[in-house]
């Protein structure tokens, strides 16, 4: 399940209800360009050195990591915050991670993640 929370969004509102819900959060904070903002997911979810710095890797490498929380540990709850800048000034760049994000999500029902202006 993916959801988008508008500019007046408390991000720690967010952080709690998750943390209330008995799931693990991971904060992941939007950056100004795309490659940037792929280069946090991989720093945010301590993803390998390898990491390629793209939306295939990124879709691949959320998709392990969904699979491992299937297995074990308490659902995930994955926070993209800050997105305003990135989704003004590159719109399909923020798209794109979106439906990224939204695509794991729905494959992987233990995977929350939300979007935050």
């Amino acid at each position: 399940m993916m959801r988008v929370l508008g500019p007046g969004t408390s991000l720690r509102e967010v952080i709690d209800e998750a943390r209330d819900a008995g799931e693990d959060v991971v904060v992941v904070s939007a950056r100004p360009t795309k490659r940037e903002s792929i280069a946090e997911f991989g720093v945010a979810l301590r993803l390998p050195e390898w990491f390629g710095h793209n939306l295939d890797a990124l879709a691949d490498s959320l998709h392990d990591l969904a699979e491992a929380v299937s297995r074990d540990g308490p659902p995930r709850h994955l926070v993209w915050a800050g997105v305003a800048t990135l989704r003004a000034d590159h719109p399909r760049a923020y798209e794109g991670i979106c439906g990224v994000l939204d695509e794991v999500a729905e494959d992987h029902p233990r995977l929350h993640v939300t979007v935050v202006e």
